[in-house]
């Protein structure tokens, strides 16, 4: 919630490496992120934003590795980390754009006490 409160205006996604590994589970390279987070030249709230911007950007960019492999998908955001209201915004901004169906939560809770209900899904 602080770093949440920190940011003062948007940044641009910071495209990030983004490959699949053997077992087909795709990861992203953090580490061009970390150094730019640990630039003591920039400010909280420019460092903040960039941390937003990323994982908005990582969430875009793993939904159109998953788009190229299965096809049109809707894009479901839950979970706490989903109650971050400039994580939410720039996500949905940016996985509209690329032609995505975002749904959120209406009917279980936004936070991680609907995990148990995803698993039931997942298992189904």
């Amino acid at each position: 919630m602080m770093l949440e409160a920190a940011c003062a205006n948007r940044e641009d996604a910071l495209s990030l490496p983004l490959a699949r590994r053997a077992d087909g589970v795709w990861i992203t390279d953090w580490a061009p992120l970390i150094e730019r987070l640990t630039d003591a030249h920039a400010g909280v709230a420019e460092r903040a934003a960039l941390f937003h911007a990323a994982l908005a950007g990582i969430v875009r960019d793993q939904a159109v590795a998953v788009r190229g492999e299965h096809g049109d998908i809707c894009i479901g955001l839950t979970g706490g980390v989903f109650q971050n209201r400039v994580l939410s915004e720039h996500a949905i901004d940016l996985l509209r754009d690329a032609g995505f169906t975002v749904c959120l939560p209406e009917r279980l809770p936004c936070n991680d006490a609907a995990i148990s209900y995803g698993q039931l899904v997942e298992a189904a």
